[in-house]
């Protein structure tokens, strides 16, 4: 074998290797190198056989870029197929792939049909057919398709061609000559797991005999330190895979788990986890007793490609201390486990395995590792996702009519989650102001409705000078959503937000804070709290750096508020128990952010955001306002202490970087 025929091989090896392995950074590096000297080659020998060039003529260009498949020389003769021909094919192949990978089928056959008319010879290379055929059938051109790709069946450099010719001949419900091509792609590639699936699927659904199969579908045997994980649920929902089980071993909250796809290495599924040991949860659900511990992992699938639908993917456990990775001998097939259809069910699970571990004495802070920052996101914009699907189901009830000679000059929103019967005695004074107002109850417990409604009705019917509206959410669509809700339909000047669960000491304290907001409307009014025994509750929330053993992808910070916890410290947020402000400016702060899922520190930041716009944060120390918290809630099992924990966490997320250069120096020690 001469150098030139070495140099060929070679390059015909790595080729096939990067095939399969596209992240191994070295291989395209020798593979740059091996293409850079057969071009330096090809000029030597083509300088020994041309006449020099002029001056005018352009010098011979060389594609040096490294290639992701084999090349059209191992299936053309060389003299019909020249090196030149050959490079372009090469970079038409890799544009056609990125617009077939971002699914623009479209734009890939017009580039391709574009680059065929200008030359036939790119017609015979079997990759440049096989991604043109490939974003034909995408396309719901699968006779064209099959007219591009066959002629290449037998000449095919990879699996991916009869691969390719199995789905067409599948779409086209020729089901026996689909199986003999996904065969084919076996042949050529044994660890094609994804030509098994297929072939698999076409023999389950005709009449193709089971024995045809062959060993496509044979079960590998588990090699003796892979870890045996009981999987007892799925939950999926958009790119989130919630993995909820059992292992033999002990886990550590925060050991990262990853989905891995055996055709793509570098594209990996990866998410937390948290661990607990609850032998008795076993009997809530209906399963034997005994000692496993039990673990929950929310896994981001977003970076696998859309084909790892069909694949078998394989469940690794990588340790929170760095040790090494274990596989266990689960492996997930995403296109069979059916996707929620609402956001509220992966939560639910979510959450709730968040609060089984806090009530197995597994802390807050370790627990809460079952969130990266990625998919702590992620969350986040699916829950305001799906607040915003859900509102125009809401439904919005005004008692009595809106007296048209007067102006409301003050909306009250109060957002129920259980019982509305704690709210009597706010309603009480309220009621005594003798203002042009108006009560909105936003209800996000729907069974309590018929009781809110009772209520409201009755005191429609007694202060016919207020109008009293309910507005009944379908679902729970949390605090931020439902107080946006609410002042949507408020028609005062003035919006306040109020819990359930709080009172004035008098009603002129309400007069009092509301003469404040309208001697200065540019600013967030708020007051003292006072727990019902009169010792003080807070004057304002401060924020903290949370130290712990614990580490984390990022800094947590804590609110804190100032009298229940602490006596010092710098005031950046109110409560969103008491908030009252203008109608312009709730409208120039948009709102709460309704990415905190259902509760807790959209307050905060609701402040901040006011904070950077220069709006004022005003605490009256001379109102009084007492606070029986907690008195007005009926939260489900799975939000009882959690979501507070998640969102500090995004918010953590959201405003780390203004927080570091702030004061934060009330030292906070977990």
């Amino acid at each position: 074998m001469n150098s030139g025929e070495s140099l060929q091989s070679s390059l015909a090896v790595l080729q096939r290797h990067l095939l399969d392995f596209p992240a191994d950074s070295a291989a395209w590096q020798s593979l740059a190198q091996l293409l850079a000297t057969d071009a330096a080659a090809t000029n030597s020998a083509q300088r020994d056989q041309d006449p020099p060039q002029t001056a005018n003529q352009p010098a011979p260009t060389s594609n040096n870029l490294p290639v992701s498949r084999a090349p059209v020389a191992q299936v053309s003769p060389a003299s019909q197929t020249p090196i030149k021909s050959a490079e372009s094919a090469e970079a038409l192949f890799r544009q056609a792939k990125t617009l077939a990978d971002a699914s623009d089928f479209t734009g890939c056959i017009t580039l391709v049909e574009r680059a065929l008319g200008h030359s036939r010879e790119l017609a015979q290379d079997p990759m440049l057919a096989f991604i043109y055929a490939h974003a034909l059938r995408n396309a719901s051109q699968v006779e064209r398709a099959l007219e591009v790709l066959l002629p290449f069946r037998r000449i095919a450099p990879t699996p991916w061609i009869p691969f390719e010719l199995g789905l067409i001949f599948k779409s086209l419900n020729r089901p026996t000559d689909a199986y003999l091509c996904l065969k084919e792609a076996r042949g050529l590639e044994p660890e094609f797991t994804w030509a098994a699936v297929e072939a698999a699927a076409i023999v389950s659904h005709t009449n193709i005999p089971l024995g045809r199969l062959d060993r496509l579908t044979a079960n590998r045997q588990a090699d003796k330190d892979l870890v045996e994980l009981t999987i007892e649920r799925l939950l999926r929902f958009g790119n989130l895979l919630l993995v909820i089980g059992w292992s033999p071993i002990p886990g550590r909250s925060g050991s990262r788990m990853r989905l891995l796809d055996p055709l793509v290495p570098a594209k990996i599924a990866s998410g937390g986890s948290c661990y607990y040991r609850r032998p008795d949860v076993n009997q809530a659900i209906g399963s034997e007793p005994h000692n496993l511990h039990g673990f929950a992992s929310l896994i981001d699938c977003s970076l696998l490609s859309r084909w790892s639908e069909v694949g078998d993917l394989q469940l690794v456990l990588e340790a929170a201390d760095g040790a090494p990775m274990r596989a266990s001998i689960n492996r997930i097939r995403l296109c069979d486990i059916a996707e929620e259809a609402s956001l509220d069910k992966l939560l639910e699970g979510l959450l709730g395995s968040l609060r089984i571990a806090m009530d197995s004495d597994t802390p807050w802070h370790e627990g809460i590792h079952i969130f990266t920052p990625q998919t702590m996101q992620i969350c986040s914009q699916l829950f305001s996702q799906y607040t915003k699907s859900v509102k125009p189901r809401s439904e919005v009830h005004w008692l009595n009519p809106k007296d048209s000679n007067s102006a409301i000059k003050l909306s009250f929103i109060f957002v129920q989650l259980g019982h509305f019967d704690i709210a009597r005695p706010a309603l009480a004074q309220i009621c005594k102001l003798g203002i042009p107002m108006e009560v909105i109850v936003v209800n996000n417990s729907i069974q309590f409705f018929r009781e809110t409604f009772h209520v409201l009705n009755r005191m429609a019917g007694i202060y016919k000078g207020i109008r009293f509206g309910i507005i009944n959410n379908p679902e729970n669509l949390g605090f931020s959503a439902a107080c946006n809700i609410g002042a949507s339909n408020a028609t005062g000047e003035f919006l306040c937000f109020h819990n359930n669960d709080l009172f004035a000491n008098a009603s002129n304290d309400y007069l009092a804070l509301l003469h404040r907001a309208i001697a200065q409307p540019g600013a967030i009014h708020s007051a003292y709290q006072y727990f019902t025994d009169g010792t003080l509750m807070q004057k304002g929330i401060a924020i903290t750096q949370i130290n712990s053993a614990s580490n984390y992808d990022v800094t947590l910070y804590n609110g804190y508020s100032i009298g229940r916890n602490q006596s010092q410290g710098e005031i950046l947020a109110c409560s969103g128990s008491l908030m009252l402000m203008s109608r312009d400016t709730f409208d120039q702060l948009n709102g709460f952010s309704e990415e905190y899922i259902y509760a807790h520190f959209e307050d905060v930041d609701l402040c901040m955001r006011a904070r950077q716009q220069q709006i004022p944060l005003m605490i009256w120390e001379d109102i009084t306002f007492f606070h029986a918290e907690g008195g007005g809630t009926v939260a489900p099992y799975h939000l009882g202490g959690t979501t507070g924990h998640v969102n500090r966490l995004l918010f953590s997320i959201r405003w780390q970087k203004v927080l570091q250069n702030m004061n934060t120096e009330v030292e906070y020690v977990l």
